[in-house]
Parts: C-alpha cells; sequence; structure tokens
C-alpha cells in the first residue's frame, strides 16, 4: 500500500472535475470528495497540498494541507465524507483555497456558518437564607466562543419555586378531593398549586446590553431580587435561559 501524502504520491490520486465545498460552524464543517486510485496498488490518504489563491477570500491561518484519513484500492473509485476543523472565531463566510492532487488544481470551498457558542461559569448558583424582598449577589465567568457579537440579554423576572410545592399541592389534594373522583381531585390540585406559588423573582445582569467579541470573556454581576410572597421556612430554585444554557439557582431557607 503506497501512503499518499501533501508531499509525496497524490499524483496518482483523481479528486474529478468538481469543486469541493465544506460546509458548517467552524469546528465541525462537513463535506465530501470525489476519490479514483488511478494506480494498480492501493493507497492509503492522509493529507493533501492546500494552497491560496491569489484573488478571493482566504482564511487567515488556512493549513498547508487537507488531513483526512481514506483507503482506497486499485482503479477503485468513490466518494469520501471529510471532515476539518477551523478556530472557533473564524468568521461566518465562504473561504477558498486549491487543491492540488494528480497533477491538477480544484477549488476548495469553505462556507462558514454562523455560530452562537458561549460558556457561562458556574451554571448553578446557591444561596442560604430565604427572607422576603431580599436581594442575592453573584459572580459568573461568561465567555463568548462563537464567531459572531453576542449581546448579554436583558432578563427580568424569573420563576422561583418552593422545591416542595408540588408535591405538597398533590398530597393535599389527594387526601382531600381524592375520593371524589379525578376532576374534584385536579381542580383541588390547581387551587393548591396558584395558592402555594410565589411570585416572580427579579433578576438583573449588570453587563445586560453590552456587546461581546469573540473570544471576549467578562465577569458576569448578577443580582436576583425574591418576591415578598415567598415563605422564609422554605427552599426555593429557579432557573434563566441564556441563550442556549440555563442558569439555575436554589436558596435554602438554613
Amino acid at each position: 500500500m503506497i501512503t499518499v501524502t501533501a508531499n509525496a504520491f497524490h499524483e496518482k490520486l483523481n479528486v474529478g472535475d468538481e469543486d469541493i465545498v465544506m460546509n458548517g460552524p467552524p469546528a465541525h464543517l462537513r463535506g465530501q470528495i470525489f476519490l479514483k486510485n488511478t494506480n494498480e496498488e492501493a493507497l492509503f490518504i492522509r493529507d493533501l497540498p492546500l494552497s491560496h489563491p491569489e484573488e478571493g477570500k482566504r482564511l487567515p491561518q488556512m493549513p498547508a494541507s487537507l488531513k483526512f484519513t481514506a483507503s482506497i484500492g486499485g482503479g477503485e473509485e468513490r466518494v469520501h465524507r471529510i471532515r476539518h476543523q477551523l478556530p472557533r472565531n473564524t468568521p461566518p463566510g465562504e473561504y477558498e483555497s486549491i487543491i492540488h492532487v494528480g497533477g491538477e488544481q480544484k477549488k476548495l470551498k469553505m462556507i462558514v456558518q454562523p455560530n452562537i457558542d458561549i460558556l457561562v461559569h458556574p451554571l448553578s448558583i446557591h444561596f442560604t437564607g430565604v427572607i422576603p424582598g431580599e436581594s442575592y449577589y453573584a459572580q459568573l465567568s461568561f465567555t463568548n466562543y462563537g464567531n459572531v457579537p453576542f449581546k448579554i440579554p436583558d432578563v427580568k423576572h424569573v420563576n422561583t419555586f418552593d422545591e416542595n410545592f408540588i408535591c405538597r399541592a398533590a398530597s393535599f389534594a389527594m387526601r382531600e378531593k381524592g375520593g371524589e373522583g379525578f376532576n374534584a381531585m385536579m381542580d383541588e390540585l390547581t387551587k393548591n398549586i396558584h395558592k402555594e406559588m410565589a411570585g416572580w423573582a427579579n433578576i438583573k445582569f449588570e453587563e445586560s446590553g453590552r456587546t461581546l467579541e469573540p473570544g471576549e470573556s467578562i465577569q458576569l454581576h448578577v443580582t436576583l431580587t425574591l418576591p415578598k410572597n415567598v415563605d422564609a421556612s422554605k427552599d426555593y430554585f429557579g432557573s434563566v435561559r441564556l441563550w442556549n444554557k440555563t442558569l439555575s439557582y436554589n436558596i435554602k431557607s438554613h
């Protein structure tokens, strides 16, 4: 078996007449390439040489070769799936390179899609001491790992739940109305949930409205204010949606 690399034996390979196109977010570009072994001996492909065109949009850090692995028998031809990874912050757009193989040049297009990818740490914050109307403070690390700017959202109201209110409401409903049938029990359950449910909590990000460029990190200052109708003897929890991440909080009474 002959090993094909960017520096040797790629002249024994043919990749057809069509442009090679890869598409996706920077870290997960996908595409396919036609391969034809013009040699009688089997080939093992490790990478193929690349160069940059003099015109067109070019990647600032494009490697000198397209790396993938494939084995192909003598005289065989087939379509092979390929993957490629670019830096996370590569801006969206269509980039061009030239792949050199079999004595010919083929255009390689990489279509980079917009990708929102944020990292929030920690994703769970904890407090002690349930006080009606009280404010609680925390700091989070926030990083934009995507390839487009990200604006810190303005979140105002979030639910605050007693950790046991569903079980307690269901237990009381079953005891009071379970003997009267399903509908009566469910009506009582709904009334109990309504009675037990706390009001909206207010949450504020001090950096709300700020735009983070790709790769930028900040400290996010969070203020959570409980509703005035919470019970100081109960434990509460809730969550905040930040794009595709969920920030959860938990407040213990003791």
